[in-house]
């Protein structure tokens, strides 16, 4: 069971798993976030292009109420990115989601050079131990692009051939990416980066 945003590194996440041998399923995770027309169009695609299972979607409500401009438009879209214990929120409903189609593994698409507490591999090893305690079975929850940064990530996906055009990547969630916000400005400067290598 993959967390799936229809950006890069869930994508990515999805495609290395599938060549592993492991039978996919994408989770969509609609939280009332600016970006969620346009991630929830890429996650269908993506699924669609890597011919794992058609992904599914959990819409949950209410968070506008937090200071954070992935939920609420008229904050600065860098500054206030951070949406409190918004990881957890995915490794909580992910793995309810995996408990009932008899999946005990729950992965994410989480680079190296963690920005907010709830990106580290800490946070997610403690996260791993209470979902076992609170589902009482065995579940892992997978990192494996962890030691990864977003320009390895983008170099996975060329090299295996998943256009990381179809992609989304903008908190703003506009049609043509903000380039403002902390997810442009790392895809910007990795596509950058590869221009640069190749030139």
């Amino acid at each position: 069971m993959v967390l799936s945003s229809g950006g890069v590194d869930s994508s990515v996440t999805m495609l290395l798993l599938k060549r592993e041998g492991y039978e996919v399923f994408p989770l969509h995770i609609d939280y009332g976030h600016l970006a969620k027309d346009h991630e929830w169009a890429s996650c269908q695609k993506v699924s669609a292009y890597l011919g794992v299972n058609k992904p599914v979607k959990i819409t949950i409500g209410g968070l506008d109420i937090l200071p954070s401009s992935l939920v609420k438009k008229g904050l600065d879209i860098e500054k206030d990115a951070f949406l409190p214990t918004r990881n957890l929120l995915f490794v909580v409903l992910g793995s309810a989601y995996a408990f009932s189609i008899d999946s005990s593994v729950v992965a994410l698409g989480i680079l190296a050079n963690p920005i907010f507490p709830d990106q580290k591999l800490e946070f997610f090893r403690a996260a791993e131990a209470c979902v076992v305690k609170a589902l009482g079975r065995p579940t892992k929850i997978l990192t494996p692009l962890i030691d990864l940064d977003k320009r390895e990530t983008l170099k996975l996906s060329r090299k295996h051939g998943l256009p990381f055009e179809i992609t989304y990547y903008c908190h703003a969630g506009t049609d043509i990416p903000c380039g403002r916000c902390i997810s442009c400005k790392e895809r910007i400067a990795a596509e950058r980066y590869l221009v640069e290598e190749s030139a």
